[in-house]
């Protein structure tokens, strides 16, 4: 696997833990989404990853090195990018703006990379020159995704990439993803709409009460009832 989490133990405070002994892998070109109910510790395990939170017990490595307790700017040069679910894109600078910022980390030159993201998302090229704030949802999480693209990561993170979106510009997101995969790009997202990350995702593990309760591939997540279960809480 390119990037492992393994029996992670996490939380906003040392003595309260949120994750309780998680594992999760994802290999290159692999979708795999974590999914759970509210509350289940999905966002707190991608953040821990991302070295957003301090980890008190496990160890994540990238392509077998260890990585856990890097900070982001550290993993960031590893080649792990990570998508936050809300403040993702600065909404006063231009959509260019925006990607110039993100490839301020790169040496040398870097306007190839930005075209090569005007070209993995065209709806941005037409509005490079608009800022953050004018554009629809669907667009400033492209703008988002291409920000953490720019840096050309093995493996790009993601934490509610549907939110909010209406399910068109959902589906279209979920397609860009499916897109980066082919391209070889690791991605590990967490989603609250089980129905399209599986569609979307080749394996998933589904959490509860910060530990982990199923895993599997996409297809027979799908059509286990323990899934449904566990978002009833009923395990």
């Amino acid at each position: 696997m390119l990037l492992s989490a393994i029996d992670v133990i996490a939380g906003y405070q040392p003595d309260l833990p949120i994750l309780h002994g998680v594992s999760v892998d994802v290999a290159k070109g692999e979708i795999v989404a974590i999914l759970g109910p509210n509350g289940a510790g999905k966002s707190t395990l991608i953040k821990a990853i991302a070295g957003l939170l301090p980890l008190t017990g496990g160890r994540i490595t990238l392509a077998g090195q260890s990585i856990g307790g890097l900070p982001a700017h550290r993993l960031l040069h590893a080649g792990v990018s990570y998508v936050p679910q809300i403040g993702n894109v600065f909404t006063t600078l231009t959509v260019h703006e925006n990607l110039r910022v993100a490839a301020h980390t790169l040496s040398g030159r870097y306007a190839d990379r930005l075209e090569r993201m005007y070209a993995l998302f065209p709806d941005l090229a037409a509005k490079r020159r608009q800022p953050g704030r004018q554009l629809s949802g669907g667009q400033r999480q492209m703008l988002a995704f291409a920000k953490a693209l720019v840096t050309e990561p093995s493996v790009l993170m993601l934490d509610e990439p549907s939110a909010g979106l209406a399910p068109k510009a959902a589906e279209t997101i979920f397609e860009k993803v499916r897109e980066l995969a082919q391209g070889g790009v690791a991605v590990l997202l967490v989603e609250q709409n089980v129905k399209s990350a599986l569609r979307f995702s080749d394996r998933a593990f589904v959490l509860a009460e910060g530990r982990n309760r199923l895993a599997g591939t996409a297809d027979s997540l799908r059509a286990d009832p323990a899934v449904a279960d566990i978002y009833l809480g009923k395990r």
